[in-house]
């Protein structure tokens, strides 16, 4: 691993595990009528707190063990491929379709900022430019679909449970169950396409010859 790449996972670990407990701090301190148990369980119901502690984890162990299982685990050009379609994707659905929806301010303001903005511009932005090239399949645009899936189930399992859903798109409250599928469906299809787009991407041609991404490149990974 290069020292610029392991200075931004450093940095990129350092910044997604700073948002991701100032979030949960903010969150817990609203817990005025309902139980820490109910708050903490919602806050796992948010894809934008599972994709970010993925990248912090991924980060952090790429940085911290990079001579150990853990760590060569962690810097598999595969899961980091896949940690930057989740991340991407929470950034774009975000900005796209929920920022719009409230106004955060003070200390919210920073923690929102941090985990659709920072964050996802950081370690999305380090992947597309520092990358191993030619080292995914194109297949592998399928094997991330499962997580999105397995999400969908746990938040629609939390949502019935506390009553409250992490996304207007996925409200059982407010929708019927052919519209939260249909909408589910048009989410895979972007997890899909981002992903088709970023194999893509890491299988462009080099730039130039002796390229040091060439130069690291390995075979691709299953």
């Amino acid at each position: 691993m290069t020292r610029t790449r392991r200075t931004l996972d450093l940095l990129t670990a350092l910044l997604a595990w700073s948002a991701l407990v100032l979030q949960f701090v903010l969150m817990q301190e609203q817990a005025h009528q309902v139980s820490h148990v109910w708050m903490t369980l919602r806050y796992f119901s948010y894809f934008t707190i599972l994709s970010n502690f993925g990248v912090a984890l991924a980060c952090s162990l790429a940085w911290i063990g990079r001579d150990t299982h853990a760590g060569r685990f962690a810097a598999r050009p595969a899961l980091r491929a896949a940690l930057a379609l989740y991340i991407l994707v929470t950034a774009s659905v975000y900005h796209l379709l929920l920022a719009g929806l409230w106004r955060p301010q003070g200390l919210q303001l920073l923690a929102d900022a941090l985990l659709h903005t920072a964050v996802p511009a950081l370690y999305a932005g380090g992947w597309l430019l520092l990358a191993p090239l030619r080292t995914l399949r194109w297949r592998q645009a399928l094997y991330w679909l499962p997580f999105p899936g397995v999400y969908l189930a746990w938040a629609l399992l939390l949502g019935r449970v506390l009553h409250v859903y992490p996304y207007p798109f996925i409200d059982l409250n407010r929708l019927d169950l052919a519209l939260v599928l249909r909408n589910a469906a048009a989410m895979g299809l972007l997890f899909l396409a981002l992903g088709a787009l970023l194999i893509a991407w890491n299988r462009r041609p080099a730039w130039r010859r002796g390229s040091s991404a060439t130069a690291t490149a390995t075979e691709p990974q299953g």
